[in-house]
């Protein structure tokens, strides 16, 4: 994640027309470097100041923008959004695309200032326009439920499409989005499916499980529950959390074998192996409680032999995220 992020705000410092570009010093310019060359090895101390060095030197955008990531994602201090919208939106004032769009969202939320839908709408339009395309579907969202703006579900499916046909990943998402469970006048499963199989083919675990959630729509069939089935836990395994229910309570509800009039052993093993890694990461309290429940009635008919394999695989798909995630 960090090396992307290096990508990223190197090409926006060498960009020739990034914003405040010409009026930063060459000195400067090099501690922005070394503070990207330092985030990407994880030393966030010595990143952070050389950020918050070139912010008090000339009140460079690129290094705003980089103190509001920081507070963000909670690189080396703890997560505080309102801080890092009030970054966010520094930068956006100094024309970096990527903060006008955070600044649309930070507005559309209400996080560091009242919510104000008009604002962001703003802001999304201006990213778009710097070449932000995906902002485009965050602006169509607005569109789409008249939040602070004239309602045009028409006008949000056109905002949108040009930048999931270019292949942005969010604007597929979006797009899929709008189609499944957008304003009812221009619902279309069909595309639904089309879009989300886009994102699905990148890997993308959203992609995966509302291809899940399409499929549990179809009337039922085993063919049908198999492949939702596949669709959750593909979204699940690549650690999509909305997922992890889904994939047990459809890997505990699938039909029994006909010999043992039993749920199949692998079945069984998966139901739980789901429903466990909801329990610890799900933030639904509902879901949770479910879960428990279901996993309940696992418990009272899996051989206790498994336990110990299981909640290893459990521990073990937890720990790669939180590799992924360093």
């Amino acid at each position: 994640m960090r090396r992307a992020l290096l990508i990223f705000l190197s090409a926006v410092l060498l960009s020739e027309s990034s914003p405040g570009s010409a009026n930063t010093q060459p000195n400067n310019n090099q501690v922005i470097k070394d503070a990207q060359v330092a985030l990407a090895a994880g030393e966030y101390e010595k990143a952070f100041a050389g950020y918050d060095s070139a912010v008090r030197n000339d009140q460079n955008t690129l290094a705003q923008f980089s103190l509001g990531l920081f507070h963000q994602n909670g690189w080396g201090r703890p997560i505080d959004k309102m801080i890092a919208c009030q970054w966010f939106e520094k930068a956006a004032q100094g024309g970096i695309p990527a903060a006008q769009h955070l600044t649309g969202i930070c507005y559309e939320e209400g996080t560091h200032r009242p919510a104000d839908p008009t604002a962001a709408a703003s802001w999304f339009q201006k990213a778009g326009q710097a070449g932000h395309f995906h902002s485009y579907c965050h602006l169509g969202n607005l569109l789409m439920t008249g939040k602070g703006i004239p309602k045009d579900p028409i006008k949000a499916l056109e905002l949108c499409r040009p930048a999931a046909q270019q292949g942005s990943i969010p604007a597929q998402l979006w797009l899929g989005k709008f189609y499944l469970q957008g304003d009812p006048s221009i619902r279309d499963k069909q595309e639904a499916y089309r879009w989300f199989t886009a994102a699905a083919e990148k890997q993308v675990p959203e992609g995966f499980y509302y291809l899940g959630m399409l499929m549990q729509q179809e009337p039922p069939n085993e063919q049908t529950a198999e492949k939702t089935r596949q669709m959750f836990e593909q979204a699940a395994a690549l650690h999509y959390v909305p997922a992890y229910f889904q994939a047990g309570k459809h890997f505990f509800a699938a039909e029994p074998d006909p010999e043992t009039n039993r749920l199949p052993a692998e079945h069984l093993a998966k139901a739980y192996l789901w429903l466990s890694t909801a329990i610890q990461r799900s933030e639904d309290a509902e879901e949770i409680l479910a879960a428990r429940s279901i996993r309940q009635q696992i418990l009272a008919i899996m051989p206790e032999t498994w336990l110990v394999e299981l909640d290893q695989k459990i521990a073990q798909h937890l720990q790669r995220k939180q590799a992924e995630n360093r």
